[in-house]
Protein backbone atom coordinates (compact mmCIF):
# COMPACT_ATOMS: atom_id res chain seq x y z
CA UNK A 1 0.00 0.00 0.00
CA UNK A 2 1.26 3.51 -1.10
CA UNK A 3 0.85 6.24 2.18
CA UNK A 4 1.01 9.55 1.27
CA UNK A 5 1.46 12.34 4.02
CA UNK A 6 0.68 15.60 3.49
CA UNK A 7 2.46 17.95 6.39
CA UNK A 8 0.15 21.12 7.72
CA UNK A 9 1.42 24.58 6.09
CA UNK A 10 4.39 26.61 7.66
CA UNK A 11 2.96 29.54 9.71
CA UNK A 12 4.23 32.61 7.79
CA UNK A 13 3.66 36.19 9.81
CA UNK A 14 2.75 38.17 6.53
CA UNK A 15 0.02 38.70 4.91
CA UNK A 16 -2.05 35.71 3.35
CA UNK A 17 -1.47 35.04 -0.29
CA UNK A 18 -5.01 33.92 -2.10
CA UNK A 19 -5.79 30.33 -1.91
CA UNK A 20 -4.35 29.00 -5.16
CA UNK A 21 -1.21 30.57 -4.25
CA UNK A 22 -1.25 29.26 -0.58
CA UNK A 23 -1.43 25.66 -2.20
CA UNK A 24 1.92 26.57 -4.38
CA UNK A 25 4.22 28.84 -1.63
CA UNK A 26 3.16 27.62 1.64
CA UNK A 27 2.85 24.32 1.17
CA UNK A 28 6.22 21.76 1.21
CA UNK A 29 5.20 20.09 -1.51
CA UNK A 30 6.54 21.41 -4.89
CA UNK A 31 4.67 21.64 -8.16
CA UNK A 32 6.73 18.40 -9.00
CA UNK A 33 5.37 17.09 -6.19
CA UNK A 34 1.71 17.96 -6.84
CA UNK A 35 2.19 16.32 -10.29
CA UNK A 36 3.47 13.12 -8.47
CA UNK A 37 0.67 12.95 -6.16
CA UNK A 38 -1.76 12.83 -9.09
CA UNK A 39 0.08 10.49 -11.40
CA UNK A 40 0.10 7.78 -8.75
CA UNK A 41 -3.67 8.65 -7.65
CA UNK A 42 -4.29 7.71 -11.15
CA UNK A 43 -2.06 4.93 -11.68
CA UNK A 44 -3.79 3.04 -8.59
CA UNK A 45 -7.04 3.71 -9.41
CA UNK A 46 -5.92 1.62 -12.63
CA UNK A 47 -4.66 -0.54 -10.52
CA UNK A 48 -7.59 -1.42 -8.41
CA UNK A 49 -9.73 -1.23 -11.91
CA UNK A 50 -7.46 -4.04 -13.21
CA UNK A 51 -7.47 -5.95 -9.88
CA UNK A 52 -11.33 -6.21 -10.08
CA UNK A 53 -11.32 -7.63 -13.46
CA UNK A 54 -8.86 -10.39 -12.43
CA UNK A 55 -11.37 -11.55 -9.24
CA UNK A 56 -14.48 -10.88 -11.20
CA UNK A 57 -16.38 -12.71 -10.78
CA UNK A 58 -16.52 -13.28 -7.08
CA UNK A 59 -20.16 -13.34 -6.41
CA UNK A 60 -24.08 -13.97 -8.05
CA UNK A 61 -24.58 -12.37 -11.86
CA UNK A 62 -27.96 -12.21 -13.21
CA UNK A 63 -29.14 -12.44 -16.53
CA UNK A 64 -32.11 -10.50 -17.04
CA UNK A 65 -34.59 -12.56 -19.74
CA UNK A 66 -36.82 -9.96 -21.20
CA UNK A 67 -39.88 -12.69 -21.76
CA UNK A 68 -41.80 -14.65 -19.24
CA UNK A 69 -41.06 -17.56 -17.79
CA UNK A 70 -41.63 -20.83 -20.03
CA UNK A 71 -41.06 -18.47 -23.28
CA UNK A 72 -38.91 -18.77 -25.89
CA UNK A 73 -35.86 -16.52 -24.29
CA UNK A 74 -36.50 -18.13 -21.08
CA UNK A 75 -35.66 -21.39 -22.77
CA UNK A 76 -32.64 -20.25 -24.42
CA UNK A 77 -31.11 -18.87 -21.44
CA UNK A 78 -31.54 -21.81 -19.40
CA UNK A 79 -30.11 -24.12 -21.85
CA UNK A 80 -26.78 -23.18 -20.83
CA UNK A 81 -26.85 -20.84 -17.67
CA UNK A 82 -25.90 -24.07 -15.75
CA UNK A 83 -22.48 -24.42 -18.05
CA UNK A 84 -21.69 -20.62 -17.75
CA UNK A 85 -22.23 -21.29 -13.80
CA UNK A 86 -19.61 -23.79 -14.10
CA UNK A 87 -17.16 -22.38 -16.06
CA UNK A 88 -17.26 -19.39 -13.95
CA UNK A 89 -17.89 -20.93 -10.77
CA UNK A 90 -20.24 -18.39 -9.15
CA UNK A 91 -24.26 -18.88 -9.30
CA UNK A 92 -26.07 -17.80 -12.40
CA UNK A 93 -29.19 -16.37 -11.86
CA UNK A 94 -32.06 -15.95 -14.66
CA UNK A 95 -34.13 -13.15 -14.22
CA UNK A 96 -37.50 -13.08 -16.13
CA UNK A 97 -38.77 -9.27 -16.72
CA UNK A 98 -41.38 -9.46 -19.56
CA UNK A 99 -43.55 -6.67 -20.96
CA UNK A 100 -42.90 -4.21 -23.92
CA UNK A 101 -41.55 -6.36 -26.34
CA UNK A 102 -38.48 -7.11 -24.59
CA UNK A 103 -38.19 -3.38 -23.82
CA UNK A 104 -38.83 -3.41 -20.11
CA UNK A 105 -36.26 -5.76 -19.45
CA UNK A 106 -34.16 -4.74 -21.54
CA UNK A 107 -33.86 -0.78 -19.97
CA UNK A 108 -33.17 -2.94 -16.55
CA UNK A 109 -29.96 -3.83 -17.90
CA UNK A 110 -28.80 -0.65 -20.15
CA UNK A 111 -29.11 1.08 -16.19
CA UNK A 112 -27.52 -1.47 -14.17
CA UNK A 113 -24.00 -0.89 -12.78
CA UNK A 114 -21.47 -1.66 -14.95
CA UNK A 115 -19.61 -3.92 -13.05
CA UNK A 116 -20.37 -7.22 -14.76
CA UNK A 117 -22.94 -9.17 -12.36
CA UNK A 118 -26.15 -7.90 -13.91
CA UNK A 119 -26.67 -9.52 -17.98
CA UNK A 120 -28.91 -9.78 -20.56
CA UNK A 121 -30.52 -12.19 -22.62
CA UNK A 122 -31.95 -9.77 -25.99
CA UNK A 123 -33.12 -11.35 -29.39
CA UNK A 124 -33.99 -9.62 -32.52
CA UNK A 125 -36.30 -7.14 -31.13
CA UNK A 126 -33.19 -5.19 -29.70
CA UNK A 127 -32.62 -4.27 -33.80
CA UNK A 128 -36.68 -3.90 -34.55
CA UNK A 129 -37.77 -2.26 -31.53
CA UNK A 130 -36.06 1.43 -32.53
CA UNK A 131 -37.93 1.35 -35.51
CA UNK A 132 -41.34 0.37 -33.77
CA UNK A 133 -41.01 2.64 -30.85
CA UNK A 134 -40.50 6.03 -31.34
CA UNK A 135 -40.04 7.04 -27.92
CA UNK A 136 -37.19 4.17 -26.24
CA UNK A 137 -35.47 4.78 -22.91
CA UNK A 138 -32.29 3.16 -24.44
CA UNK A 139 -30.54 3.63 -26.77
CA UNK A 140 -29.22 0.76 -29.56
CA UNK A 141 -26.31 -0.49 -28.98
CA UNK A 142 -24.91 2.62 -27.82
CA UNK A 143 -25.92 1.68 -24.15
CA UNK A 144 -25.08 -1.51 -24.64
CA UNK A 145 -21.25 -3.64 -23.99
CA UNK A 146 -22.41 -7.02 -26.11
CA UNK A 147 -20.56 -9.76 -25.04
CA UNK A 148 -21.90 -12.44 -28.22
CA UNK A 149 -24.26 -13.75 -30.25
CA UNK A 150 -25.17 -17.13 -29.02
CA UNK A 151 -27.88 -18.63 -31.52
CA UNK A 152 -29.30 -17.94 -34.56
CA UNK A 153 -32.29 -20.12 -35.90
CA UNK A 154 -34.47 -20.23 -39.48
CA UNK A 155 -38.00 -20.88 -39.78
CA UNK A 156 -39.85 -23.10 -41.55
CA UNK A 157 -42.52 -21.64 -43.96
CA UNK A 158 -45.63 -24.20 -44.64
CA UNK A 159 -49.27 -23.17 -46.94
CA UNK A 160 -52.38 -24.56 -46.46
CA UNK A 161 -53.17 -27.30 -49.03
CA UNK A 162 -55.58 -25.90 -50.75
CA UNK A 163 -53.37 -23.52 -52.15
CA UNK A 164 -52.40 -25.45 -54.53
CA UNK A 165 -48.29 -24.91 -54.32
CA UNK A 166 -44.97 -26.92 -52.95
CA UNK A 167 -42.33 -24.86 -53.91
CA UNK A 168 -41.19 -20.98 -53.63
CA UNK A 169 -41.52 -20.96 -57.19
CA UNK A 170 -44.83 -21.70 -57.48
CA UNK A 171 -45.36 -19.14 -54.66
CA UNK A 172 -43.67 -16.55 -56.54
CA UNK A 173 -46.09 -17.09 -59.70
CA UNK A 174 -48.94 -17.54 -57.55
CA UNK A 175 -48.29 -14.23 -56.22
CA UNK A 176 -48.17 -12.36 -59.62
CA UNK A 177 -51.21 -13.78 -60.71
CA UNK A 178 -53.37 -12.69 -57.79
CA UNK A 179 -51.67 -9.62 -56.11
CA UNK A 180 -52.86 -8.81 -53.00
CA UNK A 181 -54.52 -12.18 -52.33
CA UNK A 182 -52.12 -13.84 -49.62
CA UNK A 183 -52.65 -13.96 -46.15
CA UNK A 184 -49.88 -14.62 -43.66
CA UNK A 185 -49.87 -15.54 -40.04
CA UNK A 186 -47.75 -13.53 -37.89
CA UNK A 187 -47.02 -13.20 -33.90
CA UNK A 188 -47.26 -9.07 -34.36
CA UNK A 189 -45.54 -6.36 -35.90
CA UNK A 190 -41.55 -6.70 -35.22
CA UNK A 191 -41.71 -9.94 -34.51
CA UNK A 192 -39.63 -12.93 -36.03
CA UNK A 193 -42.36 -14.34 -38.40
CA UNK A 194 -43.37 -10.84 -39.22
CA UNK A 195 -39.62 -9.82 -39.67
CA UNK A 196 -39.54 -13.27 -42.41
CA UNK A 197 -43.35 -12.15 -43.94
CA UNK A 198 -41.76 -8.88 -44.36
CA UNK A 199 -38.66 -10.27 -46.25
CA UNK A 200 -41.20 -12.35 -48.27
CA UNK A 201 -43.56 -9.96 -49.52
CA UNK A 202 -40.50 -7.72 -50.35
CA UNK A 203 -39.22 -10.78 -52.41
CA UNK A 204 -42.87 -11.36 -53.80
CA UNK A 205 -43.42 -8.00 -55.10
CA UNK A 206 -46.75 -8.09 -54.18
CA UNK A 207 -48.27 -7.47 -50.57
CA UNK A 208 -49.45 -10.07 -48.23
CA UNK A 209 -52.57 -9.32 -45.69
CA UNK A 210 -50.85 -9.94 -42.10
CA UNK A 211 -52.99 -11.71 -39.67
CA UNK A 212 -51.92 -11.11 -36.32
CA UNK A 213 -52.09 -14.05 -33.44
CA UNK A 214 -51.12 -14.28 -29.67
CA UNK A 215 -49.51 -17.70 -30.34
CA UNK A 216 -47.99 -19.67 -32.71
CA UNK A 217 -50.13 -23.02 -31.79
CA UNK A 218 -53.63 -20.83 -32.97
CA UNK A 219 -51.94 -19.47 -36.28
CA UNK A 220 -50.78 -22.87 -37.04
CA UNK A 221 -53.65 -24.39 -36.73
CA UNK A 222 -55.59 -21.75 -38.87
CA UNK A 223 -53.02 -22.55 -41.65
CA UNK A 224 -54.23 -25.94 -41.35
CA UNK A 225 -57.59 -25.14 -41.40
CA UNK A 226 -57.46 -23.48 -44.71
CA UNK A 227 -58.11 -20.04 -42.99
CA UNK A 228 -54.83 -18.69 -43.63
CA UNK A 229 -52.78 -19.43 -46.36
CA UNK A 230 -49.06 -18.94 -45.15
CA UNK A 231 -47.15 -18.82 -42.19
CA UNK A 232 -43.91 -18.47 -40.83
CA UNK A 233 -42.65 -20.68 -37.64
CA UNK A 234 -40.72 -23.07 -35.67
CA UNK A 235 -39.72 -25.72 -38.23
CA UNK A 236 -40.75 -28.53 -35.50
CA UNK A 237 -44.07 -27.17 -35.11
CA UNK A 238 -45.23 -27.27 -38.30
CA UNK A 239 -43.40 -30.78 -39.53
CA UNK A 240 -46.14 -33.07 -37.60
CA UNK A 241 -48.69 -31.64 -39.41
CA UNK A 242 -47.21 -32.05 -42.67
CA UNK A 243 -46.13 -35.22 -42.43
CA UNK A 244 -49.62 -35.86 -41.43
CA UNK A 245 -50.90 -34.11 -44.59
CA UNK A 246 -52.68 -31.19 -43.40
CA UNK A 247 -50.45 -28.30 -44.61
CA UNK A 248 -47.37 -28.02 -46.81
CA UNK A 249 -43.76 -27.26 -45.82
CA UNK A 250 -42.45 -24.96 -48.84
CA UNK A 251 -38.87 -24.13 -47.42
CA UNK A 252 -36.65 -23.08 -44.34
CA UNK A 253 -35.87 -19.45 -44.04
CA UNK A 254 -32.27 -19.44 -43.62
CA UNK A 255 -29.22 -19.09 -45.47
CA UNK A 256 -28.02 -23.25 -44.33
CA UNK A 257 -30.47 -25.56 -44.50
CA UNK A 258 -31.39 -26.86 -40.94
CA UNK A 259 -29.89 -30.27 -40.22
CA UNK A 260 -32.73 -32.54 -39.01
CA UNK A 261 -34.90 -31.60 -42.14
CA UNK A 262 -31.86 -31.46 -44.21
CA UNK A 263 -34.21 -32.80 -47.34
CA UNK A 264 -36.01 -29.23 -47.31
CA UNK A 265 -34.31 -26.78 -49.65
CA UNK A 266 -33.84 -22.60 -48.17
CA UNK A 267 -36.03 -20.15 -49.89
CA UNK A 268 -32.62 -18.63 -51.22
CA UNK A 269 -32.12 -22.32 -53.13
CA UNK A 270 -35.30 -21.91 -54.89
CA UNK A 271 -34.59 -18.74 -56.32
CA UNK A 272 -34.72 -15.99 -53.93
CA UNK A 273 -30.81 -14.81 -53.41
CA UNK A 274 -29.00 -14.21 -50.32
CA UNK A 275 -32.95 -14.55 -48.50
CA UNK A 276 -31.96 -14.88 -44.63
CA UNK A 277 -34.69 -14.76 -42.30
CA UNK A 278 -33.88 -15.86 -38.31
CA UNK A 279 -34.17 -15.44 -34.97
CA UNK A 280 -31.49 -14.72 -33.20
CA UNK A 281 -30.09 -14.33 -29.58
CA UNK A 282 -27.52 -12.26 -27.55
CA UNK A 283 -25.90 -11.76 -24.65
CA UNK A 284 -25.17 -8.25 -24.03
CA UNK A 285 -23.89 -5.86 -20.46
CA UNK A 286 -24.51 -2.20 -19.85
CA UNK A 287 -22.61 -0.13 -21.60
CA UNK A 288 -19.06 0.76 -19.84
CA UNK A 289 -18.90 -2.73 -18.14
CA UNK A 290 -14.63 -3.32 -18.71
CA UNK A 291 -13.19 -4.59 -21.75
CA UNK A 292 -11.26 -7.30 -19.61
CA UNK A 293 -14.83 -8.73 -18.21
CA UNK A 294 -16.98 -8.29 -21.40
CA UNK A 295 -13.90 -10.35 -22.69
CA UNK A 296 -14.04 -12.95 -19.88
CA UNK A 297 -17.64 -13.21 -20.35
CA UNK A 298 -17.37 -13.85 -23.61
CA UNK A 299 -14.83 -16.73 -23.49
CA UNK A 300 -16.36 -18.26 -20.76
CA UNK A 301 -19.89 -18.60 -22.62
CA UNK A 302 -17.95 -19.71 -25.86
CA UNK A 303 -17.00 -22.69 -23.17
CA UNK A 304 -20.33 -23.13 -22.24
CA UNK A 305 -21.91 -23.63 -25.28
CA UNK A 306 -19.46 -26.03 -27.15
CA UNK A 307 -20.43 -28.48 -24.32
CA UNK A 308 -22.51 -31.19 -25.83
CA UNK A 309 -25.16 -31.09 -23.59
CA UNK A 310 -25.70 -27.71 -24.52
CA UNK A 311 -26.31 -28.72 -28.18
CA UNK A 312 -28.54 -30.91 -27.25
CA UNK A 313 -30.74 -29.28 -25.60
CA UNK A 314 -31.00 -26.56 -28.26
CA UNK A 315 -31.95 -29.12 -30.91
CA UNK A 316 -35.08 -29.04 -29.96
CA UNK A 317 -35.29 -24.80 -31.71
CA UNK A 318 -33.18 -26.17 -34.78
CA UNK A 319 -30.30 -23.32 -34.07
CA UNK A 320 -27.20 -23.10 -34.92
CA UNK A 321 -25.08 -22.39 -31.87
CA UNK A 322 -23.51 -19.30 -33.30
CA UNK A 323 -21.14 -17.50 -30.37
CA UNK A 324 -18.64 -14.56 -31.61
CA UNK A 325 -16.55 -11.87 -30.68
CA UNK A 326 -18.01 -9.11 -28.57
CA UNK A 327 -16.83 -6.75 -32.31
CA UNK A 328 -18.63 -9.13 -34.34
CA UNK A 329 -21.63 -8.99 -32.49
CA UNK A 330 -22.22 -4.97 -32.14
CA UNK A 331 -21.86 -4.66 -35.82
CA UNK A 332 -24.06 -7.11 -36.31
CA UNK A 333 -26.63 -5.30 -34.15
CA UNK A 334 -25.64 -2.14 -35.89
CA UNK A 335 -26.50 -4.18 -39.03
CA UNK A 336 -29.73 -4.97 -37.89
CA UNK A 337 -31.10 -2.03 -36.96
CA UNK A 338 -30.22 -0.21 -40.46
CA UNK A 339 -31.41 -3.88 -42.05
CA UNK A 340 -34.81 -3.45 -40.27
CA UNK A 341 -35.70 -0.35 -40.42
CA UNK A 342 -35.65 0.20 -44.09
CA UNK A 343 -38.33 -2.85 -43.68
CA UNK A 344 -40.46 -1.50 -41.53
CA UNK A 345 -40.74 2.30 -42.45
CA UNK A 346 -44.09 1.02 -43.75
CA UNK A 347 -45.37 -1.56 -41.86
CA UNK A 348 -48.60 -2.93 -44.14
CA UNK A 349 -52.27 -3.76 -43.25
CA UNK A 350 -53.33 -6.45 -41.02
CA UNK A 351 -56.63 -7.86 -40.51
CA UNK A 352 -57.93 -8.00 -36.88
CA UNK A 353 -55.82 -9.52 -34.55
CA UNK A 354 -57.09 -13.40 -33.96
CA UNK A 355 -57.86 -14.24 -30.29
CA UNK A 356 -55.37 -17.32 -28.66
Amino acid sequence: MINFHIYPPMTIAKKQPSASKKIMADSPLSLASWCGLTLCCVLGAFSLSSWGADVYPNRAIRIVVPFAPGGGGDFIARSFSDKLSEVLAQPILIENKGGGNTVVGTEIVSKAMNDGYTLGLVSTSLATNPSLMPQMPYKTPEDFAPISLVITYPFGLAARLGLGVSTVPELMAYARQNPGQLSMATSGDGSGSHLAALMLQEALGSPLVMVTYRGAGPAINDVAAGHVDLLFTGMSQIKPLADAKRLKILASSGINRIQSEADIKTIAEQGIKGFNAVVWWGMIAPAGTPAAIVDKLNSALKVALSRPEVAKRLQVVDGEVSPSTPQEFEHMIRQEVQRWKKLLVKVPEKAPEKAP
